[in-house]
């Protein structure tokens, strides 16, 4: 006769599609590979598992999606090193259990699975400077030796200098007077750790934000891919993953038409502010922030791709000012000549204007990606052509769309905007 004990573990197998045997030492599989990418010094291979403790690497052109045995998601970025250093569940106690993940260098992002949410207490991301504990979650981190920096999708984290009073060997997060917390939506978008600082900087705007410095590839799953079971898994014939929660056949009903709500944020050139983000916030997400504009999407809509393969917009409204850090001195400016191009096929946008300045005519523009919500997330500033940093959104039925921007025009001036397109 099967003792209950042993019962709630086979039960707990089962919700989570997997064999006890089978993953008793693996703790994630490879759901999708680019470019050149390793799990402990091998090429990576689409399908295979993957045990505690195995370097994963991927290298200038590599990606590396991996599924853990919980239904979380692990994704590795280019130029990127991480380990799963533990990732031990408890079926009948998950207060029992254990999550270490640690990122050397590069930028990852993460996905918490079920057993990781059911034991947040016990859940560690480090990387050289910071320990990371979990309100939920989804995230990205960008990290080297002297400096992390974290964004969150959704949820929440909790972030502590690594010390001698918050230890690397530890589990769960450290708080205490230096720690932080950050959620999404917030105003501020950025946490910032680095080494030898006494706690965590809360910062504002784009252009140092994970997704800016290595924006995601177009098939990266969303928060809600964690709870859709392992359907989306690997194609095996063709080498490619399923992974967007979005698909138009599949929806359970039309989406509602979304507004975009955009403007500043703070008072600005003797103008007030037009976005009240804190009041807005209780039935409105919070796209993007920058050092003077915000932008925001009704929370009760959802992006539906547009059956068109490629649309092209033209530039309705803007705000634009120049501020210089020497004399710090903002003035007004303007745009001209503006097209926002995308294209469906393969999840990208193309994007440029004319910043003008009085005699000064200055073009910027932008390539990026368009994630499978609806948003616009722009490639790195001063990579591939782009000389100005882009994230937005797209309204529920894609005929308007809105994105903040900021560029480094020389060593004293930068640019901060917002621009609003449509048919």
């Amino acid at each position: 006769m099967i003792k209950q004990l042993n019962f709630k573990r086979i039960l707990f197998c089962i919700s989570f599609a997997i064999c006890c045997n089978v993953w008793s030492a693996d703790v994630a599989k490879v759901v999708f590979v680019a470019g050149d990418a390793s799990v402990a010094g091998r090429q990576a291979r689409l399908g295979e598992h993957v045990q505690e403790g195995r370097l994963l690497e991927t290298g200038r052109d590599g990606y590396l999606y991996l599924e853990t045995v919980d239904r979380g998601f692990l994704i590795l970025r280019p130029s990127t090193k991480a380990t799963i250093v533990a990732y031990k569940i408890d079926a009948d106690v998950p207060s029992n259990s254990k999550f270490k993940l640690e990122l050397e260098s590069g930028i990852a992002r993460h996905i918490s699975g079920e057993a990781a949410k059911a034991a947040r207490q016990s859940f560690r991301f480090n990387t050289p400077v910071a320990a990371i504990g979990i309100r939920g979650t989804d995230f990205t981190i960008y990290t080297d030796q002297q400096t992390t920096r974290i964004s969150v999708l959704s949820g929440g984290v909790v972030v502590t200098p690594l010390s001698s009073s918050c230890l690397s060997s530890g589990f769960g997060p450290c708080e205490g007077s230096n720690s932080r917390e950050l959620f999404a939506g917030k105003l501020a978008q950025v946490i910032q750790v680095q080494r030898g600082g006494s706690a965590p900087v809360l910062l504002q705007g784009l252009e140092q934000a994970p997704d800016t410095m290595s924006p995601p590839k177009s098939n990266e799953p969303s928060s809600s891919a964690a709870n859709a079971g392992s359907g989306r898994a690997s194609k095996a014939n063709s080498g490619e993953t399923d992974l967007s929660p979005f698909k138009v056949g599949q929806l359970d009903k039309l989406a509602k038409p979304t507004t975009l709500i955009w403007g500043r944020w703070q008072a600005l050139l003797d103008q007030p502010i037009e976005v009240d983000v804190a009041t807005l916030q209780s039935s409105n997400n919070l796209v993007a922030t920058n050092n003077f504009f915000a932008l925001m999407r009704n929370r009760d809509t959802t992006w539906v791709p547009p059956v068109q393969a490629s649309m092209e917009f033209a530039m309705q409204q803007s705000q634009v000012v120049i501020s210089n850090d020497l004399t710090r001195q903002v003035t007004p400016a303007k745009l001209e000549n503006g097209l926002l191009q995308l294209n469906f096929a393969n999840s990208s946008f193309f994007t440029k204007f004319d910043l003008v300045n009085q005699s000064e005519r200055i073009a910027l523009q932008n390539t990026g990606q368009v994630s499978a919500d609806g948003k616009l997330f722009g490639g790195a500033q001063f990579f591939g052509g782009n000389n100005m940093a882009v994230m937005g959104s797209l309204a529920a039925d894609s005929r308007t769309a809105a994105y903040l921007f900021q560029s480094r025009l020389d060593s004293q001036r930068l640019t901060s905007g917002v621009v609003s397109w449509g048919k």
